[in-house]
């Protein structure tokens, strides 16, 4: 695939020289959220930014590249996720099939990732907090960005708090400088990279 600036990227098989973190968090602020189904465009790197402030700090890091991978594979809302897994099911073993092959995409990219910001994948507890920050977001947006809905979402969406702060809608670019700034600072390998220029 290529990316924003042209480099090519292998999707079986990422590595992490190609990741370049300007380069996500330029893409993550394009990548649309809800598939574009949202009264303010909802980016991904805003959702990043909200689920970051919404985090403890010891997985703030970890937080700032739990969609990561939306930049090479878009963002695959949970509806749609639901709907393939469902028709897959009507074929012999289809079902668990789709959920590996959509686990597997995520996770490859994850590793590329991870690894190039010099931070290991999530813990099974880590990855519980990351998805606490996840869903406040989630349920964050959905006050400041959504129109309401006459359906309740799933239990542990409707459970949560958002956060107090009210998001506006903020111009792309200046999402993307704020995301790239955060993963200057969080991010091992941009941290210490910074320290040495």
């Amino acid at each position: 695939m290529q990316t924003l600036r042209g480099r090519m990227i292998d999707m079986v098989d990422p590595t992490p020289a190609e990741v370049d973190f300007r380069e996500l968090a330029d893409t993550l602020s394009t990548v649309n959220r809800y598939c574009g189904a949202a009264l303010k465009p909802v980016s991904v790197a805003l959702h990043t930014i909200i689920a970051f402030e919404a985090a403890r700090d010891e997985v703030k890091p970890l937080v700032l590249l739990h969609d990561a991978h939306e930049a090479r594979i878009g963002d695959i809302t949970t509806p749609t996720k639901l709907a393939l897994c469902e028709i897959a099911g009507m074929y012999p073993g289809g079902r668990v099939l789709m959920q590996q092959v959509l686990y597997e995409i995520a996770r490859r990219h994850d590793r590329a990732i991870h690894t190039a910001a010099g931070l290991p994948l999530p813990t099974s507890a880590q990855h519980d907090e990351i998805k606490r920050a996840d869903i406040i977001a989630l349920r964050t947006e959905r006050r400041d960005f959504l129109s309401p809905c006459a359906k309740a979402w799933a239990p542990d969406i409707e459970a949560a708090a958002p956060l107090r702060k009210v998001y506006r809608l903020r111009a792309a670019f200046d999402i993307a400088d704020e995301l790239y700034a955060l993963f200057r600072a969080y991010l091992p390998a941009l941290a210490n990279a910074s320290i040495g220029a």
